[in-house]
């Protein structure tokens, strides 16, 4: 079978874009399959503004002569909203991170261009022949924020690098400080709630004197983190790193004790996977996918959202439990093999439209 994939993020691993890493991950799963894969992309992105604009402009240039030939089109999330409906092969839907529930945890100009964006992915669920996402909380709302019955939509989780993630993992430098650390990783938006997170540290430094945050990542909340982390006189326990080169990123997995990602709004979060590959137990929110991912108590804890007292209790409890760290950490561990390239991939053909679905969508 042959494959078109529409994705305006351009190839760059070591930018860490989550939709690039999924993308190429399914893209490299259906290869090992036996199947063929076009990937249209651009070869570059700018800042914010500038990525929507870009985005948009991208898509505008799609015509039906650029899927030429494929059997399937893939358009992740908003891309390839012109041609959904509209191609000669089935169009797919893929929604990794859904626009308009991400969109209502923001503010200003970055929840002005997701709402612009998302409008563009409404029209691609719309008019396509099949959605698939990634985890039952996002089909719950696609079903509910773009109007779609919820059996046009299946689920089918990201694809996830698991040997080359483990391979980084086992040639990186053992961190020798001995400081209890806490790994975040994510952009900086406000449905990410880092700021509970450096609340969280603050509380923490009372109980466990040596404690240490590493936030990974930036974006257009950076500068009031650093305002609340001065107001609070944590420099010495958090550090916003920005971002980092992917070996220094498999260096802050594998040197944390815990990694944490107290997410208002959360679609999946390949984050999730990165820690559980480096075998690390994991903290975060309930009312997300986080959910699907976590059992509480088993592989990680569970918080209820913007709860900073059970956010810093739950830190508290894994760093000053290494047996439940090291139980929780090989139970991630084990976890992280179902999502594997190649297991994902024969999902993603599973799940992708038939002769019937192709009539009642027509």
């Amino acid at each position: 079978m042959r494959f078109a994939f529409l994705s305006a993020t351009p190839p760059s691993v070591e930018e860490g874009s989550g939709t690039y890493v999924a993308t190429a991950a399914l893209e490299r799963g259906l290869t090992a399959l036996g199947h063929e894969v076009q990937v249209i992309a651009p070869t570059a992105r700018s800042g914010l503004l500038g990525f929507t604009a870009h985005r948009f402009r991208f898509n505008r240039r799609l015509t039906s002569g650029s899927v030429a030939g494929a059997d399937v089109v893939i358009g992740f999330d908003m891309d390839g909203y012109r041609l959904a409906g509209g191609s000669a092969a089935p169009f797919v839907t893929y929604i990794l991170g859904q626009l308009a529930d991400e969109a209502q945890f923001e503010r200003g100009l970055v929840a002005a261009t997701m709402r612009m964006q998302a409008r563009a992915e409404r029209a691609s669920a719309r008019r396509a022949s099949r959605v698939i996402t990634v985890s039952e909380y996002s089909r719950r709302r696609i079903s509910d924020l773009y109007s779609l019955a919820p059996d046009r939509i299946a689920v089918v989780p990201p694809a996830f690098d698991v040997a080359r993630w483990r391979a980084a993992l086992a040639g990186s430098a053992p961190r020798t400080d001995g400081r209890p650390t806490v790994l975040c990783v994510a952009r900086m938006y406000r449905r990410k709630n880092l700021a509970a997170l450096v609340r969280a540290a603050g509380a923490l430094r009372e109980r466990v004197p040596e404690v240490r945050l590493s936030i990974v990542g930036d974006g257009p909340e950076r500068g009031r983190l650093e305002a609340l982390v001065r107001k609070l006189e944590l420099g010495d326990h958090v550090t916003l790193a920005g971002q980092v080169p992917f070996g220094t990123l498999v260096e802050e997995y594998a040197g944390c004790d815990v990694f944490c990602l107290p997410s208002l709004q959360e679609g999946f979060g390949l984050v999730f996977l990165e820690a559980m590959a480096a075998g690390k137990p994991v903290v975060g929110c309930s009312g997300t996918a986080v959910e699907e991912l976590i059992t509480d108590g088993v592989n990680g804890l569970l918080v209820p959202p913007s709860d900073d007292a059970a956010l810093a209790g739950a830190l508290h409890r894994l760093l000053t439990d290494e047996a439940a760290r090291r139980a929780m950490g090989e139970a991630n561990r084990a976890e992280v093999e179902r999502f594997a390239p190649e297991t994902v991939a024969r999902r993603f053909v599973s799940a992708l439209p038939t002769e019937r679905t192709e009539r009642e969508t027509t």
